[in-house]
């Protein structure tokens, strides 16, 4: 993971914002971005700053050109919901749910980054002994 960013409480349902972001998964940043360019989504505005974030998140803090990363990970969650009431037949009131949505995104590099330390290989850690099943007892049986 090179860059990540979020964006909570959009006024958007996830469910609509998931038709988007299924398209640009696992897609370079310049595929992604003309994908977000021709879509006639609302929610395609929201992913495209989004995606603009992390880009600029990865080109300060890692050095890293746009042309190098791919979307890693993205995924839409539900926020909080607003309840309102509109008026139904009979005098009677029938809820509507306003939803949210939280919104994560993760780049990641095409080709690995150049480790400035030597890393140590992790010891191997020693299995433990397989647990021995209980027996049961079955009431009754003779």
């Amino acid at each position: 993971m090179i860059a990540k960013a979020s964006v909570k409480f959009v006024r958007i349902s996830p469910r609509k914002v998931r038709y988007v972001i299924d398209r640009i998964r696992r897609k370079s940043v310049w595929e992604a971005q003309g994908i977000l360019n021709g879509s006639p989504r609302r929610a395609a505005d929201i992913v495209r700053k989004l995606l603009n974030q992390a880009v600029d998140a990865a080109e300060k803090n890692s050095q890293v050109k746009s042309d190098a990363l791919f979307i890693s990970s993205v995924m839409a969650d539900g926020g909080p919901m607003m309840k309102r009431f509109r008026a139904a037949s009979m005098g009677r009131g029938m809820e509507i749910h306003k939803r949210t949505s939280h919104i994560y995104l993760e780049l990641d590099s095409k080709t690995p980054l150049p480790v400035s330390k030597k890393e140590k290989p992790a010891a191997p850690q020693a299995k433990s002994a397989p647990k021995k099943a209980a027996s049961k007892k079955l009431v009754g049986a003779k």
